[in-house]
This record gives C-alpha cells, sequence and structure tokens, in this order.
C-alpha cells in the first residue's frame, strides 16, 4: 500500500481519536473544560485546512467560487448566534431539570459514569435531537427555505460547516440546548460534545479525500456527507446525521452508493440563490421569486 493510501485511511480516525481522547485526558486532569474545548477547536481547525491542501478530494474545489466572502461572514455569525441562543435557552431547561430531578428523587444524568462514557452516552442523545430538526429542514418546504442557503454550493470545504442562515441555527440551536441541559449533563461533557461537534463538522464538509471503509456506518463525514449535498433531491434527503448516523441506520435514512465514489453534481438544481451575504439573508422570506 502506497503511503498516500495509508494517510488516506488513517488521517480521520487517527486525528479524531487523537483529539478528542486527548480532550478527555485534559479534562481528566483538570484543566478547564472551556479552554481544552477551544484549544481543541483551534486545533482541528489547523489540521483540517493544512490536510485540505495537501490531500484534497478536488483541487478545484480549493479555490473560491464566488461563495468566499459570503461563507466568511457566515462564520461569526454562527457562532456568535449558538453563543447567545444555546446558553438562554440551558439556563431556563436546567432550572427544570433540577425540578425534574427532585420530583423523581434521581439524578437524570449518569454523572457516575467514567467522563468517555457519558461523552458517548451524550453524542447519541443529541444526534437524536438534531437528526429530526435537521430532516424538518429538508421535508417541510417553509423550514427547507431556510436550509437552502446550506446546500446552495457547488463545492464542498471546511467553511462549508458554518454556512447557515441565522434562523436555521436559532432553530437548531434551541432544539439541540434542551437534552443535555434538561438531564443535567456537566460542563465537562458539553464542553466534549461542542469539541465534537466542531471537529466532526469540519471533516464533514472537508475537501479532503479520506477513506472511510466500515466507518461508513458510524460517521456522518466526508463521502457519506456529500451524498447529502447531491443535486440530486433522492439522494441528498439522506444521511441527516449531524455527526453520526446512528439513527439514519435507526430510521432507513442512510445512504451510498457503492458504484460511485460521491454525487455528479453538489447544490441545487435550478438554483437562484443570490451570490452576496446580505441578500441570502432575505431569501426564506422570498422564496416565491427564488423556486424554493
Amino acid at each position: 500500500m502506497k503511503a498516500r493510501d495509508v494517510i488516506s485511511w488513517s488521517v480521520f480516525p487517527v486525528t479524531v481519536a487523537a483529539v478528542l481522547l486527548g480532550a478527555v485526558w485534559a479534562i481528566d486532569a483538570g484543566h478547564a473544560p472551556s479552554l481544552v474545548a477551544g484549544i481543541g477547536t483551534f486545533t482541528s481547525l489547523v489540521l483540517v485546512v493544512t490536510f485540505e491542501r495537501l490531500l484534497p478530494y478536488r483541487k478545484e474545489w480549493n479555490q473560491s467560487q464566488g461563495d468566499l466572502r459570503a461563507d466568511l461572514l457566515y462564520l461569526p455569525s454562527y457562532f456568535g448566534i449558538n453563543a447567545l441562543v444555546q446558553p438562554l435557552v440551558a439556563a431556563g431547561v436546567v432550572l427544570g431539570g433540577a425540578m425534574l430531578s427532585n420530583a423523581l428523587g434521581i439524578g437524570l444524568w449518569p454523572s457516575e459514569w467514567p467522563l468517555l462514557a457519558q461523552f458517548m452516552l451524550a453524542c447519541i442523545v443529541v444526534e437524536f435531537f438534531d437528526y429530526w430538526p435537521h430532516r424538518w429542514l429538508h421535508e417541510v418546504p417553509f423550514l427547507w427555505r431556510f436550509h437552502a442557503i446550506h446546500h446552495n454550493p457547488t463545492r464542498l470545504y471546511w467553511l462549508n460547516a458554518t454556512r447557515a442562515h441565522f434562523g436555521e441555527v436559532v432553530f437548531r440551536g434551541v432544539i439541540n440546548a434542551v437534552p443535555l441541559a434538561l438531564a443535567g449533563a456537566s460542563a465537562e461533557v458539553l464542553a466534549l460534545v461542542g469539541l465534537a461537534n466542531s471537529l466532526l463538522g469540519l471533516f464533514q464538509h472537508a475537501n479532503i479525500n479520506f477513506k472511510l471503509g466500515p466507518l461508513t456506518w458510524i460517521f456522518s463525514v466526508g463521502e457519506m456527507h456529500r451524498w447529502h449535498h447531491s443535486q440530486k433531491v433522492s439522494e441528498a434527503n439522506h444521511n441527516y446525521g449531524s455527526n453520526f448516523l446512528f439513527w439514519d441506520v435507526v430510521f432507513g435514512t442512510r445512504f451510498r452508493d457503492t458504484k460511485r465514489s460521491g454525487p455528479e453534481r453538489l447544490g441545487i438544481d435550478n438554483d437562484s440563490i443570490p451570490a452576496s451575504w446580505w441578500s441570502q439573508l432575505s431569501v426564506p422570506f422570498k422564496a416565491h421569486k427564488n423556486n424554493l
């Protein structure tokens, strides 16, 4: 096996294991969860951007197609809205979770479990509460108007991870903030989930030629997520998992065509969404004029 093939097979599992297990170790060692998550996210970003240059899936996807300016503006708006919405929702939900725990006489979250086990459980729970909102964004016409902004590009690279209309960010952010806060998960668990979302979100959209093999049944990244961005609706309305494919397998929406390495075209058929960020913000409210 050639060195390039070895890298293609190992780059994803090695990076994910190193970042996430390293974060678990650092938090167990007493380091601040928010600091660990911040350093882990920055490290993930640097690694993914580097891999895109060294091992691109398609070299032309590393060049702007008139979308870079808008994508750069979505980056701060995405994190800014999440930073405002999720803590506000969580603050109210935490109180409700405490009241529920007192009423039941038991804690809702298994805080006595090892941190790694809590993190794995949290991933399963959070994925369920993101699978359905994501699926509704595709299947409910009004919600699709917002999500279409994310599917508008005809290439995939790391910045696609944060390309989302503020309406979608609020919709998914509110629902995502509820389950772990209600159950009373610790700051350490929330930090690890946040880091996993950042790391896997980057790999999900990255222009990296990495192989998954049997991991195509677990992770919604790389080749599996490219099918989700297919211009063909019959292929795109699958693989809804935010990071994992647990619930796609359960609900029968996992898709992979083993005869092809990916979809023929990405984007939206007969798309008329404007290129500028400011114009895109009004698209959901002018859907009748944009063939959405």
